[in-house]
């Protein structure tokens, strides 16, 4: 460090540390910390419920059981051409780009299924 001073406290291995400056490890700094951090958490709850509320209003059992539908329908594409690509020990570049093509539209669809169903399990949206 630069500054010279020690870091305390403890490190957790994944998204957030727990490491923090001697002033922040003081108790009444924590709990206004914690205070913010409690505030922001409700202000981006009622901010997502808001925004995602008001864009999405159709996002429902249908929609969402349409886009799970889609997904399996896009995997089963995928791998068909995977199947017919391994048929060839040198597969054509056109195969390639179109089984990279279909990889991609899974992948997509999987992932704005799974942010779906993130909005749904947080109650950003009100189920019907």
């Amino acid at each position: 460090m630069t500054s010279g001073g020690k870091i305390i406290g403890e490190f957790a291995k994944g998204k957030v540390d727990k490491l923090m400056t001697p002033e922040a490890s003081e108790s009444g700094a924590r709990h206004r910390i914690r205070h913010f951090m409690e505030n922001m958490d409700a202000a981006i709850l009622e901010a997502n419920c808001e925004v995602i509320g008001r864009e999405l209003p159709g996002l429902n059992r249908e929609s969402l059981l349409r886009m799970a539908v889609r997904v399996a329908e896009l995997r089963a594409d995928y791998i068909r051409a995977g199947i017919k690509m391994a048929e060839s020990r040198h597969p054509s570049a056109a195969s390639v780009t179109e089984l990279a093509r279909l990889r991609t539209a899974y992948e997509e669809m999987k992932t704005v299924y799974e942010a779906a169903e993130r909005v749904i399990e947080r109650g950003y949206v009100k189920l019907t």
